[in-house]
């Protein structure tokens, strides 16, 4: 019997309920029995260089990747596979000598396992952030979940990469999610998109997660806007619209994001000069994602005047039985 996809799409707890702050707690492990558990750190600076890392756990098992790419440069990814200790009151998972916390107001990288070695040092620039309460239901009980929220919308990095023996010093800007979700990927979402644009005010962020066959591939979407460090939009019953567009290899992305509240238009994302950042990586079992780095022009009704531009990141990632 095909479920209902209003079995999670008026119930969600995304983006129907009003937002709810983060504590320390809420970034940390939560060790629920059946999850698989996950943090993304990203950084980026102004010569080009990018990196991210991803922590996974699952049971007593955990896994760390890392992406390093560098222009005109080898693109360098890392993964290994080891058991894991993590503490449940803050953020402090550690993992064959890798290990990201938080110490007071600052979250720290620390990345062992060989070269590259990574020692970055995170200053959020704003507060946590999650749509409503950072869950979508799925399932005729919302018996399967997916909890994503924004510990660091913003921050400013600093620290060394030690590349070939060599050490240099790193400075630039950051960004640290973290997922929970209690099934296989692939049996409800058919995909996501997460995307994060910068300007020297100006903070967007966006998540678009879309159901498979099984939910006739219904989006739940959420999108975060602030300059400087004013929140001026955080989703509520804002509608977001994504005009997609198709690279030369078929990948589908985002061309424009639209916001708005009726039919009134409250902002406008044109994205430009979109390049993959490495191959595909599989991130989870039947789960491929890229992500890409582009360029480009924000507008807002409230300050028509102004258009500006900057640069973001992506990630995309499709699920298949």
């Amino acid at each position: 019997m095909r479920e209902s996809t209003f079995s999670f799409w008026e119930d969600t707890e995304f983006n129907a309920l009003p937002g709810k702050p983060l504590a320390a707690a809420d970034n940390a492990y939560q060790g629920q029995v059946g999850e698989e558990e996950s943090w993304l750190w990203e950084a980026s600076n102004g010569e080009g260089t990018y990196l991210n890392v991803f922590f996974t756990v699952c049971g007593e098992e955990g896994k760390a990747r890392l992406l390093l790419a560098r222009p005109g440069k080898e693109i360098i990814t890392r993964e290994v596979t080891a058991p894991f200790t993590a503490a449940t009151d803050r953020l402090d998972v550690r993992m064959a000598g890798n290990h990201i916390y938080q110490e007071g107001n600052f979250f720290r990288l620390e990345w062992r396992s060989g070269e590259p070695g990574l020692e970055l040092e995170y200053e959020p620039q704003l507060p946590g952030w999650q749509p409503g309460h950072g869950r979508i239901n799925y399932g005729e009980k919302g018996d399967k979940y997916l909890f994503w929220t924004v510990p660091v919308p913003r921050a400013r990095v600093s620290g060394k990469i030690v590349l070939a023996g060599q050490e240099e010093s790193f400075s630039g800007q950051g960004y640290i999610e973290h997922r929970r979700y209690n099934f296989p990927l692939p049996q409800t979402l058919g995909g996501a998109l997460l995307g994060r644009y910068y300007t020297d005010a100006y903070t967007l962020l966006w998540a678009d997660f879309w159901g498979n066959l099984l939910y006739s591939g219904k989006h739940v979407r959420a999108l975060y806007l602030a300059r400087h460090k004013e929140i001026l939009a955080a989703t509520g019953n804002l509608e977001v619209q994504v005009f997609e567009q198709l690279t030369k290899d078929n990948l589908s992305y985002p061309a424009e994001l639209s916001l708005q509240a009726g039919t009134t238009p409250l902002i406008r994302l044109d994205i430009k000069e979109t390049t993959a950042l490495g191959p595909r990586l599989v991130t989870a079992k039947g789960v491929r994602g890229l992500y890409c780095r582009f360029k480009g022009q924000l507008r807002l009704a409230t300050r028509p005047e102004e258009e500006v531009s900057g640069l973001g990141f992506m990630e995309t990632f499709t699920a298949r039985d």
